[in-house]
């Protein structure tokens, strides 16, 4: 499905709709955008002629999770890091912009330059494959997953340095990251989805009985309405760190104050979480893109007329 195309008339600029994983939410995005008038077109980002087709656009909206490695595409991210500093050369507005995905495929860069702006974030033990990782130098209780990667994919709590090297010894040759695990006392993570950078929707996910919290371990969502403004605070001035304009964070509260342990500039629900909590997060994604593309007007040249490096 990698060339559907809404058509508009021969010469109209479009917006293009970069996707790796075909799963309901992109067609979903896709399908609010053309419904809001959007001219748009699909681009899977696993196919070779998806670059060049994106570079004819006036608009692109990145829909490329880090966890496409797990799927195998790996060469979709290839594709989408050369796309992203072509289209920043090129004038051709990409949202989230190029930096924030940098940040997406990068735990250890993204939770660096968060702490380095002053947020609370896990200390960060080691980054490196497998075999580089001393686990007699991590401190315990550890959080141990891909520096690249989403979905609690390949990741484990690690309790002492013998769950770490049994970890490790089973662990793909790819680059881990070992941070600090941070207790969630409450019993909960808090997820904030931002939307033009500001708190769109705050819930909380559970934690499973592994100590992790996903939803394919069985966690559950709640609607959080009564969340501290603190925490909404932290994952908005994230999102302006990181350059996070659709996205979301995983937050722990806890006594240092909001702890960010993990940062995503590409948000994603399932059809029934939309139903539970009682917003569609890709409406929601769709109006903000909608607003962003009415505001290029006759500003941005049309792709033929820019002139190339």
């Amino acid at each position: 499905m990698g060339a559907r195309t809404a058509q508009g008339r021969r010469g109209e600029p479009m917006l293009g709709l970069l996707y790796e994983s075909d799963e309901w939410s992109d067609h979903k995005l896709a399908a609010e955008l053309e419904a809001l008038g959007m001219p748009v077109r699909l681009l899977d980002m696993e196919d070779a002629a998806s670059e060049q087709a994106a570079l004819g656009c006036e608009m692109l909206v990145s829909r490329v999770f880090a966890s496409a490695q797990f799927r195998g595409h790996a060469a979709s991210l290839e594709r989408m890091a050369r796309l992203a500093r072509t289209a920043e050369q090129r004038g051709i507005v990409l949202v989230n912009p190029g930096r924030a995905h940098f940040f997406e495929v990068d735990k250890r860069r993204a939770t660096e330059t968060l702490a380095a702006a002053g947020l609370v974030t896990p200390a960060v033990y080691a980054c490196a494959p497998p075999a580089g990782i001393d686990a007699a130098a991590l401190a315990y209780p550890c959080v141990l997953k891909p520096n690249c990667g989403g979905r609690t994919t390949c990741t484990a709590i690690a309790r002492s340095a013998d769950e770490a090297r049994a970890f490790l010894a089973e662990a793909p040759a790819i680059e881990l990251i070992a941070e600090e695990y941070v207790e969630p006392a409450r019993g909960f993570l808090t997820r904030i989805e931002v939307v033009d950078g500001a708190c769109a929707l705050a819930v909380k996910r559970s934690v499973a009985d592994n100590g992790l919290s996903a939803y394919r371990f069985g966690s559950t969502y709640a609607a959080y309405p009564d969340v501290p403004r603190t925490v909404t605070d932290a994952a908005e001035r994230g999102a302006t760190v990181l350059s996070i304009e659709l996205g979301s964070f995983d937050v722990i509260e806890g006594a240092r104050g909001p702890c960010l342990i993990d940062a995503n500039s590409v948000s994603n629900v399932s059809e029934d979480c939309t139903e539970l909590l009682g917003m569609d997060l890709m409406r929601a994604h769709a109006e903000a893109v909608a607003r962003r593309w009415h505001a290029l007007g006759a500003t941005a040249p049309h792709p033929r007329e820019r002139t190339r490096p």
